[in-house]
């Protein structure tokens, strides 16, 4: 996988485009376990329709497992007619971003998912990343267990553990990281910072989920990998106290 496959600097990615095609034009998305339909507006309404499909195609995404935990609660209210309701922070947004909840009257359409400006205006800004479907499509295979220790550094960078150790260790990293089921990245997922080896790095949460014993349900989260070397790694980097 080379620099270009990963990086698409492009006002949209070539993973919301492919998806946008499989899933169709219309604004809507799934959410419960019962994957029910809800029609989705926003409040930019200068946002071309390409814009909009794109970010429904990445919402979609994020619905598509831990939406399955979501229910819609109706409620008569002045600017708000429901929410969206899901017990967890989204673990395909950073922190900082939260995930749309706020359900609003459509006309005759019935009811929608709202999308504020200020989360079209980020999807808008971060639509330059494409999702590294092929580095998580492959650790979350039966392969990824499977890799001979050797290969472990080309998969997982820590600042605390040579390559050589982490070759060592290789065997217990990989039974650890194996506890967790991971799930295709948002756009929304990616960003830079100074953390890390070089001055600037590209990260990428991705999202995964731990089965909890009672009742099938899902604990979520979100691992994060860094692009470094040519290569997307799962990464722990701990940085110094000063």
């Amino acid at each position: 996988m080379n620099t270009k496959s990963v990086i698409f600097f492009t006002m949209f990615s070539t993973t919301a485009f492919h998806s946008a095609c499989c899933f169709g034009q219309s604004n809507t998305v799934f959410y419960g376990i019962n994957s029910n339909t809800l029609n989705v507006v926003f409040v930019d309404t200068n946002l071309s329709q390409k814009t909009q499909s794109a970010i429904i195609t990445d919402l979609r995404i994020c619905l598509l497992e831990w939406g399955k935990g979501c229910e819609l609660h109706l409620r008569d209210n002045d600017d708000s007619v429901g929410y969206l309701r899901n017990a967890k922070t989204c673990p395909y947004y950073p922190e900082e971003v939260e995930f749309p909840r706020n359900i609003v009257s459509n006309g005759t359409a019935g009811i929608a998912l709202q999308i504020p400006k200020d989360l079209s205006d980020t999807y808008t800004n971060a639509f330059k990343f494409a999702a590294a479907n092929a580095f998580v499509t492959f650790v979350a295979s039966t392969n990824f267990p499977n890799i001979p220790p050797k290969v472990a550094p080309n998969f997982i960078l820590r600042n605390d553990m040579t390559e050589k150790e982490v070759i060592a260790d290789a065997q217990e990293i990989i039974s650890q990281l194996r506890h967790q089921t991971y799930y295709p990245p948002s756009v929304l997922g990616f960003g830079y910072s100074s953390i890390g080896p070089a001055k600037k790095n590209l990260w990428m949460h991705i999202p995964c989920s731990s089965p909890i014993s009672d009742g099938g349900h899902k604990e979520w989260g979100y691992f994060p990998a860094i692009w470094h070397k040519g290569k997307w790694k799962f990464c722990i980097w701990q940085e110094k106290e000063e």
